[in-house]
C-alpha cells in the first residue's frame, strides 16, 4: 500500500483515478481548495501543500485550469513540485496530452512547459488522447445549433477509466521520464462522432463538417494528436455513449 496525493481529485480524470487507487488498497488523499476538506491545499498560492504532502509516496497530478486554458498550470505545478521536494521527493506522475509538442495550440504549449518541469524534477509524464467526456462536451455544445458544426478532424477518444488503469500501473512500477503514450481503441472522425451523439438523443439535425484555418487545426487535421500505434483495449466510443444518460 502506498500513500498517494491526487490533485484535481474531483475532476474528470482525478475522480476515477482516486476511486481506482482506493479500491486497490492505497491510502489516497484528494487535494481540495474547499474549506474543511481533509487535505486542503491551493496549488496557485501553495497554501496547505506541505501538510497535504507529508508522508506521501506518490503524487498523481491531474489538476488543470481548463476553463482558462491552463493559465495557472505552470505556477501551480511549480508550487507542487517545490513542496514535493521539501517532502522528501515522492514520485510524481503528470497526465499530459498526446501531441502537445507538435500542435501550436496555446493550452498545449502550457502543457508542454509543465512537462519540462516534471522532467526536471524526475517524475513521470503520461500522455493520453482526448477523453470521451471531452468529445461528448463538444458534441453537446454543437448540438444546440440548428446546423451542427463539427471540426473535420480525426479523434481517438479514450475512457478516463482506462487512463486511470495506466496511472495505477505507473504507481506500482514507476517509469522515469515519459511513459508510452496511451490512446483510445479506435480512430474516428469528429463529424461521425457528433452524428452518433445526435442519434443517441433522437435528433435529426444536420452535421456540417468544418475546416478551420490556422496551423493548430492543420496539425489536428493531420492527426498530430493521435497515437494509433498505442491503442488501448478499453472502452469504445459507442459503449461510452450508450451508457451516458440522454441530455439534450
Amino acid at each position: 500500500m502506498k500513500r498517494i496525493l491526487v490533485t484535481g481529485s474531483t475532476g474528470t480524470l482525478g475522480r476515477p483515478v482516486a476511486e481506482l487507487l482506493t479500491s486497490l488498497g492505497h491510502d489516497v488523499r484528494g487535494l481540495s481548495r474547499r474549506p474543511g476538506a481533509a487535505h486542503q491545499g491551493d496549488l496557485v498560492t501553495g497554501a496547505g501543500l506541505d501538510a497535504a504532502l507529508d508522508g506521501v509516496d506518490t503524487v498523481v497530478h491531474c489538476a488543470s485550469d481548463t476553463r482558462r486554458q491552463g493559465r495557472t498550470d505552470l505556477p501551480g505545478t511549480r508550487n507542487l513540485l517545490d513542496a514535493a521536494a521539501r517532502a522528501g521527493h515522492p514520485h510524481v506522475i503528470f497526465v499530459s496530452i498526446v501531441g502537445v509538442d507538435r500542435i501550436p495550440f496555446p493550452y498545449y504549449r502550457i502543457k508542454l512547459e509543465v512537462e519540462g518541469l516534471i522532467a526536471t524534477y524526475g517524475g513521470t509524464i503520461q500522455r493520453a488522447t482526448q477523453f470521451h467526456e471531452f468529445a461528448l462536451g463538444g458534441a453537446r455544445i454543437a448540438a444546440r445549433l440548428p446546423l451542427v458544426p463539427a471540426p473535420d478532424v480525426p479523434v481517438q477518444p479514450i475512457s478516463t477509466r482506462d487512463v486511470a488503469a495506466r496511472i495505477a500501473a505507473l504507481v506500482d512500477n514507476p517509469v522515469p521520464g515519459r511513459a508510452e503514450d496511451l490512446g483510445g481503441p479506435e480512430v474516428l472522425r469528429a463529424p461521425d462522432l457528433f452524428r452518433s451523439y445526435l442519434d443517441r438523443i433522437g435528433s435529426r439535425r444536420r452535421v456540417v463538417p468544418v475546416r478551420l484555418p490556422g496551423a493548430a487545426f492543420r496539425a489536428f487535421r493531420n492527426g498530430e494528436h493521435l497515437t494509433p500505434a498505442h491503442r488501448s483495449d478499453g472502452e469504445r466510443w459507442s459503449d461510452f455513449l450508450g451508457g451516458t444518460p440522454v441530455r439534450r
